[in-house]
C-alpha cells in the first residue's frame, strides 16, 4: 500500500462534519476561535472510502475510471481521485471490517473514546446498502468499547453516478460535542 502523508488525504465526507462545527463556532465565536476549534475538529477526524464504479462528469460519456467486475478501488476521493489500492470485492460485513480496522488504526480512537458516525454513499449507492454497513459500524464499535454520541446515514457528499460508500469518525471531547450538537437547519442537513 502507498503511505500517505496526513496533508495529502483527500477525505470524502468528513467535511461534513467539519462544515457543522465550523459554522456552529462562527455563530459564537470569534474568527480566530473558530478557525482553532474548526482546526481541532478536524485533527480529530477520519474518513475512508472505497469505490465500486467510477464517476461521470457532465461534459464526458465514459467514468473517470473503470473497475473489473470483481475489483474494488480502496481509499479513493471523491472526485475518482486513485485510492492507495485495488482489491477482489468482497461483502459488506468484510468491507466495514477492514474500513474501521484502519480508521482505528490511523486515528488512534480507543475504548473509552466517544465519535460521530456517519456512512455516506458517493452517489448510486441505496440507502439499504448504507444501513447494512451503519449496521455493521456499530457493532464493531459497540465491541470496541467506543461509545457512539450520534450517527448519520445519508449520501450527501456523492459525485454523478459513482458506486461506492465512505465511513467517516469525529472523535468528540466537550468542546467539540458543544459545536456538534448546537442546532442547523439547511436544505439537506439539519441538527437538533
Amino acid at each position: 500500500m502507498k503511505e500517505l502523508r496526513y496533508d495529502d488525504r483527500r477525505g470524502i465526507a468528513g467535511d461534513v462534519f467539519m462544515v457543522k462545527i465550523a459554522g456552529a463556532a462562527c455563530s459564537c465565536l470569534s474568527l480566530e476561535e473558530a478557525w482553532r476549534v474548526t482546526e481541532k475538529a478536524n485533527r480529530n477526524l477520519m474518513t475512508v472510502g472505497i469505490g465500486l464504479s467510477g464517476a461521470t462528469l457532465p461534459e464526458k460519456s465514459e467514468p473517470i475510471f473503470t473497475l473489473p467486475a470483481d475489483e474494488m478501488e480502496y481509499g479513493l476521493g471523491i472526485h475518482g481521485e486513485p485510492g492507495v489500492r485495488r482489491v477482489k470485492t468482497q461483502k459488506a460485513d468484510e468491507i466495514v471490517e477492514e474500513m474501521v480496522r484502519v480508521l482505528l488504526e490511523d486515528s488512534k480512537i480507543t475504548k473509552g473514546d466517544t465519535v460521530c458516525t456517519y456512512v455516506n454513499g458517493l452517489g448510486s449507492t441505496t440507502l439499504m446498502e448504507l444501513m447494512i454497513m451503519n449496521r455493521k459500524l456499530a457493532l464493531i464499535l459497540r465491541e470496541k468499547g467506543i461509545r457512539v454520541h450520534d450517527i448519520d446515514v445519508n449520501s450527501l457528499v456523492t459525485t454523478m453516478e459513482m458506486a461506492g460508500a465512505s465511513i467517516s469518525l469525529l472523535k468528540l471531547d466537550d468542546e467539540l460535542r458543544k459545536y456538534y450538537d448546537m442546532p442547523c437547519s439547511s436544505p439537506y442537513y439539519k441538527k437538533g
